[in-house]
C-alpha cells in the first residue's frame, strides 16, 4: 500500500512538473494570417484597401514573413502608390520549476494595398505565409464584386467631333482634326475631361502614348459647358499637342489615365489615324521634313560696301509646319563672294497651326570690286491641302562694291600678316661673335650636399603622396570630357537596341537608325555640324577627314531611312539586316569623333 503510494506522488510530481517547466511549443515561431477589404463591391476604376495582417510568435522574436498575394494583374487589380506598413510587438515572460524563465515575443506586421479594378467580376483575394515548408493560409478568403465596364482595348478611328451619349459622371474624350492626313503633315490631339458633378483634386496620372509621332504643346484653352443628350457636363482641357506622324500606315494613340484623387481612375480610349505617304513626283533635292506652307526671303544687312568688307545675309523661311526640322537644301554658288557657314536661329508659334521662322544667317565677304549678285535660293516644301509639291524662291539682292573689278581674291581676314621691315631686319640680323659676349661671374650654387641628402630622402615620400593624389583625382574628381564619352557611347547602344530590335518587323527601325547616324555625324564633325543641312554636313565631314567614299555611303544610308520613313517604299529583314551592318562599319570606322571634336 505504501509503495503504490509512493508512485503515485511521484507520477504527480512529474506531471506538476512537466505543468510548470517551460513549454515546448513557444521554442519555434508560430504564425497566423488574416486579411480584409474595406468594402464588398466597387466600380471599375474605384479603388479600395486590401488589409494583411500577420502575428508570428517565439520565444526569439523571430521575423514576421513577407505575405504572398494573389496573381492581381489576372483578375485586373492594380496596386496604386506605396502600401502603408505598420509594426507592433510585445513581450511575455512564462516561469518553470528548475528551468528558469523564458521570453516569448508576439510581432505584428499590418500592411494596406490600395487597389483599383479595371475590369468587372467577382474576384476572390487568398493571401497566405510560408512557415517553413508549411503554408498558412487565413480563416477566411475576402472577395470583392466589380461592376460597371472594363476601358476599352480596340482603338476607333479619329473624330474631331464630341460626344454624343453620355458615359456616367466622369469620363475622357479624345478629339483629332483629321482622320487621315500625310507624313509630315500636322495632327492636332486634344483630350478633355467630360465631368457632370464636381471632383475634387483632377489629375492627369499617365500621358497619352505618341510613338511613331513629334510631339509639340499647344495652348490647352479655357473650360467650357457642352450638352451630351440631355445631360450637362464640364468640359475641362486636359492637353492639347501638334503630333507630326514620321511614317505611313495605320498608327495608334494609346489612351490617358486620370486619377481623381486617390480613390479613382479613368481611362481613355485608343484611338487610331490613317497616315499617307508623300505622293511621287518629288523635286530633285526635296526633303521629307518640308511639309507645311512656306515662304523665304533674303536680306543684307548692307548693299554698298568694299572689296573684303564682310557684311550679313539671312535667308529666312516663314510658315506653318515642323519649322523645327525643315531642311532648306543646298545653298546656290555665290561669284565673286566669299559665305562661311550659318549661324541658324529658330523661332517657334504656336496657335491653331504650328509655326514660325528658321533663319540663316551668313557671314558674306566681296572678294573683288564691282556689281555683285546675291542670287536667289529656292525651298521646295509639300502642301498638305493641296496635296502637291511646291517651291518658294528669295529674290536676288544687288551689291555695290567699291574697288578693282578685277582684282584677285582678298586675303582671309584670319590669315596671319605680312612680316613688316622691321621682322624682316630681325630675321636676317648679323651673327655675334662669342668673344664680344659679356662675361658673367658664376654666384654660389643654391644645391648644397646637405640639401641633396635631404631632398633625396624625401623624394620617395612626395612620390607616394603624388601617386596616392593622382589616384583620388582619377576617382573622385571631375572629368567631364569622360562622361560625355560615357553618355555618346550609352546613347549609340540603346539606338543600335532599337534597330536590332526592329530587324525582324521593321518597327522603329529606320528612325533609330537616321538617329544614330545623324547624331555620329555631328559628333564626328565638332561644334561647326551642329544646324547644318545634310548636304552641308556631309561637306564639312569631307573636309574633316572623312574619305569620299564614306560620305557617300553615309548619304546613302540616310536616304534611305527617309524613303522608308516617309515613302511607301518598304524593305525586307535582309536589306535592314544590310543597312544595319554598314551603319556599324562606319560608327566604328570614319564617324568616331576625332580628338578635335566636341565632346557630346
Amino acid at each position: 500500500m505504501t509503495s503504490r503510494r509512493r508512485v503515485l506522488q511521484l507520477a504527480g510530481a512529474a506531471g506538476l512538473g512537466f505543468i510548470l517547466s517551460p513549454r515546448t511549443a513557444h521554442a519555434d515561431t508560430k504564425s497566423r494570417i488574416v486579411s480584409e477589404i474595406d468594402r464588398d463591391r466597387v466600380e471599375v476604376g474605384e479603388a479600395f484597401e486590401f488589409t494583411v495582417q500577420v502575428d508570428s510568435e517565439g520565444e526569439r522574436g523571430a521575423e514576421v514573413p513577407e505575405p504572398v498575394l494573389p496573381d492581381l494583374a489576372a483578375m485586373g487589380l492594380q496596386i496604386v502608390g506605396m502600401p502603408a506598413s505598420y509594426r507592433s510587438t510585445s513581450s511575455s515572460f512564462s516561469f518553470g520549476t528548475g528551468r528558469g524563465s523564458s521570453m516569448t515575443t508576439r510581432t505584428t506586421q499590418t500592411t494596406v494595398y490600395t487597389l483599383v479594378a479595371s475590369k468587372p467580376g467577382r474576384f476572390e483575394l487568398p493571401v497566405h505565409v510560408m512557415e517553413g515548408k508549411t503554408k498558412v493560409s487565413p480563416p477566411r478568403v475576402p472577395a470583392i464584386e466589380v461592376t460597371g465596364q472594363a476601358a476599352p482595348t480596340e482603338p476607333v478611328p479619329a473624330a474631331a467631333d464630341g460626344p454624343t451619349e453620355p458615359q456616367g459622371d466622369i469620363f475622357l474624350w479624345t478629339r483629332l482634326d483629321k482622320p487621315t492626313l500625310f507624313v509630315g503633315e500636322q495632327l492636332t490631339y486634344t483630350l478633355e475631361i467630360y465631368e457632370r458633378l464636381p471632383f475634387l483634386q483632377i489629375q492627369l496620372r499617365q500621358l497619352p502614348g505618341f510613338q511613331d509621332f513629334w510631339s509639340e504643346e499647344l495652348p490647352q484653352g479655357q473650360m467650357r459647358q457642352a450638352v451630351v443628350g440631355n445631360t450637362a457636363y464640364r468640359v475641362h482641357p486636359g492637353l492639347r499637342r501638334a503630333l507630326f506622324p514620321q511614317r505611313a500606315g495605320t498608327l495608334t494613340l494609346s489612351p490617358a489615365e486620370v486619377g481623381i484623387g486617390m480613390r479613382r481612375r479613368i481611362t481613355g480610349r485608343p484611338v487610331s489615324v490613317e497616315v499617307k505617304p508623300l505622293p511621287a513626283g518629288a523635286p530633285p533635292g526635296f526633303s521629307p521634313n518640308n511639309v507645311g506652307v512656306y515662304t523665304i526671303r533674303a536680306e543684307a544687312d548692307r548693299t554698298n560696301l568694299k572689296a573684303g568688307e564682310p557684311f550679313t545675309l539671312t535667308i529666312a523661311i516663314q510658315g506653318t509646319g515642323n519649322i523645327r526640322v525643315i531642311d532648306p537644301g543646298p545653298w546656290p554658288e555665290m561669284p565673286g563672294l566669299r559665305r562661311y557657314e550659318p549661324k541658324v536661329e529658330t523661332e517657334v508659334t504656336t496657335g491653331a497651326q504650328l509655326g514660325g521662322e528658321r533663319r540663316y544667317a551668313f557671314l558674306v565677304i566681296p572678294e573683288h570690286g564691282g556689281k555683285l549678285t546675291v542670287p536667289p535660293h529656292t525651298f521646295h516644301y509639300f502642301d498638305p491641302a493641296t496635296a502637291s509639291y511646291q517651291t518658294a524662291t528669295s529674290a536676288p539682292i544687288e551689291l555695290t562694291v567699291a574697288g578693282d573689278p578685277a582684282a584677285a581674291p582678298t586675303v582671309a581676314a584670319d590669315a596671319p600678316p605680312p612680316p613688316t621691315a622691321a621682322e624682316e631686319e630681325g630675321i636676317l640680323a648679323p651673327i655675334v661673335e662669342p668673344a664680344t659676349l659679356p662675361r658673367a661671374i658664376p654666384t654660389q650654387s643654391w644645391l648644397t650636399p646637405s640639401r641633396w641628402t635631404w631632398g633625396m630622402a624625401a623624394a620617395p615620400v612626395l612620390l607616394a603622396f603624388g601617386t596616392a593624389g593622382n589616384a583620388l583625382w582619377r576617382r573622385f574628381g571631375p572629368d567631364d570630357v569622360s562622361r560625355a564619352a560615357a553618355a555618346r557611347l550609352a546613347r549609340q547602344r540603346e539606338l543600335l537596341t532599337q534597330a536590332e530590335h526592329g530587324l525582324a518587323s521593321g518597327d522603329g527601325f529606320y528612325p533609330a537608325l537616321a538617329q544614330l547616324l545623324q547624331t555620329a555625324a555631328v559628333e564626328r564633325a565638332g561644334s561647326e555640324g551642329e544646324g547644318l543641312p545634310r548636304h552641308a554636313l556631309l561637306g564639312l565631314l569631307a573636309r574633316k577627314g572623312v574619305p569620299p567614299g564614306d560620305c557617300d555611303r553615309l548619304r546613302d544610308l540616310l536616304d534611305r531611312c527617309d524613303a522608308a520613313r516617309f515613302g511607301a517604299r518598304g524593305e525586307s529583314a535582309s536589306e535592314r539586316e544590310t543597312a544595319l551592318r554598314s551603319a556599324r562599319e562606319l560608327l566604328q570606322g570614319p564617324l568616331k569623333p576625332s580628338a578635335t571634336a566636341r565632346p557630346g
